[in-house]
This record gives structure tokens, sequence and C-alpha cells, in this order.
């Protein structure tokens, strides 16, 4: 017998933890199939207080939705391993998986399932806000910012549209053009027919009082009042597990 023959072999392998991998696992278990989830335990919305729009859950905290995945999943017998896939690779009849610990699973089938990360615009201060009042998602965390003083951190064409959407839920919304393009004659109007404000400059920098995100700092020294900033992260897929396989993810056309 070789080694192969020798590794643990589960129906479905699921590379990835977060809601999609065990929305998968949880179905998969249903139809009485061994399942097991490997998982880094770096979920994207990790820096979030709450998860919105999700209905009957609206408001739950992303770490306590995974918990109670993870015990849903178990319940029809999957089993969980928290630690990420290191490779993959075709074999014959289905997938032999490495992960952290140097383990190796085979599978019939693979599921990957490990999301994206946000990649935010190189400004001082934005990670360490991520998730609370830096923002990027209206109908995330719009309801959330309502009335307050909003500002959107221009990066492209589409910060913008951003403000323009965010307008939706206050009636203050400032659109600091940054590093975006000039807006075009109609964009003028629009954002102006909407009340939105529009700083010209680099922005430096945040200012956080009490906690609470008070200010954005342009480069001329310039401090604007905010309550909340919106910016547009680049969104980059973890796609290293499949490499072994031959698939390489490429750039949204978009």
């Amino acid at each position: 017998m070789n080694t192969e023959e020798m590794l643990e072999e589960f129906d479905v392998v699921v590379v990835g933890g977060g809601t999609a991998g065990l929305s998968g696992a949880l179905t998969l278990g249903r139809a009485r199939r061994s399942v097991l989830v490997l998982d880094s335990g770096q979920p994207r919305n990790a820096p979030a207080d709450a998860a919105h729009g999700l209905l009957s859950r609206d408001g739950v905290s992303p770490r306590d939705l995974l918990r109670t995945g993870r015990i849903e999943v178990a319940l029809y017998g999957g089993t969980l391993l928290q630690e990420g896939a290191t490779s993959a690779r075709r074999t014959d009849g289905g997938f032999v998986v490495g992960t952290q610990s140097g383990r190796t699973f085979r599978a019939r089938r693979l599921l990957v399932t490990t999301g994206l990360v946000d990649e935010l615009p190189e400004v001082p201060g934005l990670w360490a806000r991520w998730g609370r009042d830096v923002l990027h998602c209206p109908y995330c965390h719009g309801w959330e910012v309502r009335e307050r003083t909003i500002g959107v951190l221009g990066t492209s064409a589409a910060s913008v549209h951003q403000a323009l959407l965010f307008r939706q839920w206050s009636p203050r919304v400032t659109l600091f053009l940054h590093a975006g393009p000039e807006p075009s004659e109609e964009q003028w109007e629009r954002l102006a027919a909407r009340g939105i404000e529009v700083v010209q400059g680099e922005v430096s920098g945040l200012d956080v009082t009490n906690d609470a995100l008070s200010d954005v700092r342009l480069a001329s020294g310039l401090r604007v009042p905010v309550d909340a900033l919106v910016v547009a992260p680049r969104f980059v897929a973890r796609g290293e597990i499949l490499s072994g396989l031959g698939v390489d993810p490429v750039e949204h056309p978009g």
C-alpha cells in the first residue's frame, strides 16, 4: 500500500471556513457526504462588529455567526480543522490537500471558498479604523452612519458613484478628491444637485478622538470633520491554493 492510499479521505475537502465554506459544508453534510473544512482563522469580516442584511440574523457578530455555523456543520458529521491549506494537487480519483501542520488529506472533490483580501489605499490610519468608521459598503454600514457626517476618499472614477450612493443615508456627504480623477462636467452637476461638497487636495491621515474618527487631515494642513470615511478597497482573491491546480486569478474586467 502506498502513502497516498493511507491518507485520510473525504468526499469533499472545503478550503476556507467562512460563511460560504460552512454553508457548502452544511449542505454536503445533509446530503450524507463526508466533509472536511480547513480554516486558517482569518475571516475577511473580522474587523466588523456586526453583519447586516442577513435575514433573521441582522446585527449578528461575524465571529458568533461562524461559531454557530461550525456547530451546525459538526451536527451533520462534518469535520473542522483550524488550520489553513497550503497545497492542492490533482491525483487519480480526486485531489490531495496539504495543511500548515504538514497533514495531508485525500478528497474526491475540492471546494475552494478562500474569498478575498481587502487592500486599502495607502493613507495612514485607515487600517486601524477599518470595519468601524472606515467603511466601503453602504448596504452593510449605511444605516449605522445615517444622518452623520460622511467623507468619501477619492481613488478612482467610481468614487463619485460612492458619494452619490451614501447621500441616500445622510445629507452631509463630502467627497475628498485625493488621488481620484477630476469629476466630469456631468458629475459636477450631479454632486451639486445632491449637495455633496468636494474637497481638493491629498489626504494625509485621520484624526481620532475618544476612539472615534473625528477628522480627515489633508496634506495642506486642513482638517475636515467627519464621523465616517468611505473607501474603495482593492479586492484580491486568496487564490494561492489554486496554483497547484493550474488555476490563476485574473483581474476583474470591471
